[in-house]
């Protein structure tokens, strides 16, 4: 819902006023792109509207591959610590199986190897209400 506001508020006035820049801005410009000589030998003529928005797409452009350049030791990081949270869960997945294992050693130690089940006690209480 926000982004349709935004849309509707921002984006369509923004789009209005683009269109208006572009007609009011359409008489040709010579550009040259020859800062030492005299008679202009890499000149193009095109609408001023243009110029100015490959100017803006290029700023836009080459401003996003500067942002993702200077975030690379972040994206590192991020992998970096990605790949130690996968070591430990793997260690506490072989620490939980060992322990597993210790732990059935144990309880067959402790009943020994040959020994059955102790048989139920019977219960008290039972045996007396029977005999009596």
């Amino acid at each position: 819902m926000a982004s349709k506001l935004l849309t509707i508020f921002i984006g369509l006035p923004l789009a209005a006023l683009l269109i208006i820049f572009c007609v009011v801005n359409r008489t040709p410009t010579t550009v040259s792109l020859d800062i030492f000589g005299t008679t202009p030998q890499f000149s193009m003529t095109l609408p001023l509207f243009v110029l100015l928005m490959v100017a803006i797409i290029l700023g836009v452009v080459l401003g996003g591959i500067g942002t993702w350049l200077t975030q690379a030791h972040y994206r590192a990081k991020s992998a970096r610590r990605r790949r130690e949270i996968e070591g430990l869960k793997h260690e506490v997945e072989v620490s939980n199986e060992r322990l597993r294992r210790l732990r059935e050693e144990r309880d067959r130690d402790l009943i020994g190897p040959d020994a059955a089940l102790p048989a139920p006690q019977p219960h008290t209480a039972i045996t007396r209400a029977a005999n009596a």
